[in-house]
């Protein structure tokens, strides 16, 4: 007679304990005064759940060995990784010119008094090319206010 294979039945996750849950409030209490403290506390005790008792303990102690770091880092003000740094757009710079789908062109000038081209909006110079003169050159940029 064959064996019919029954599914495993998993044990229902293992509620935070009492002892794990109050070193996680006490190591949350050192980080700042607001939203983010209740956040933080809210998600480690998330973490507890599902933990065997014993790993409930040593996980709550490493969140109690941690918090001062942790604090230190929510105080400080933040900086961009590298990767943030080198992928996310900046946004002072209007999208279109970013992308370099379309600029406003204009005609600036030098402390000198040499004429360039340049974007309105973000300030990029015009590669040199052929220099824009003709009928048409003056629709197509505007002079600045102020010269």
């Amino acid at each position: 007679m064959p064996t019919i294979a029954r599914p495993e039945i998993s044990k229902p996750a293992e509620p935070a304990r009492a002892w794990p849950s109050r070193i996680v409030r006490l190591a949350s209490l050192a980080l700042p005064r607001s939203a983010i403290r209740d956040r933080y506390r809210q998600e480690f005790i998330a973490e507890l759940y599902g933990l065997p008792g014993r790993q409930q303990t040593r996980h709550a102690i490493s969140i109690l060995t941690h918090s001062l770091a942790l604090r230190q880092a929510l105080a400080s003000p933040r900086t961009p990784t590298t990767m943030e740094a080198t992928t996310m757009p900046r946004s002072g710079k209007p999208f279109l010119c970013r992308t370099n789908l379309h600029h406003t062109w204009e005609l600036a000038h030098t402390p000198d008094g040499q004429r360039f081209v340049r974007c309105a909006r973000c300030h990029k110079e015009r590669d040199s090319g052929p220099a824009i003169t003709g009928p048409g050159a003056a629709s197509t940029m505007s002079t600045p206010s102020g010269g």
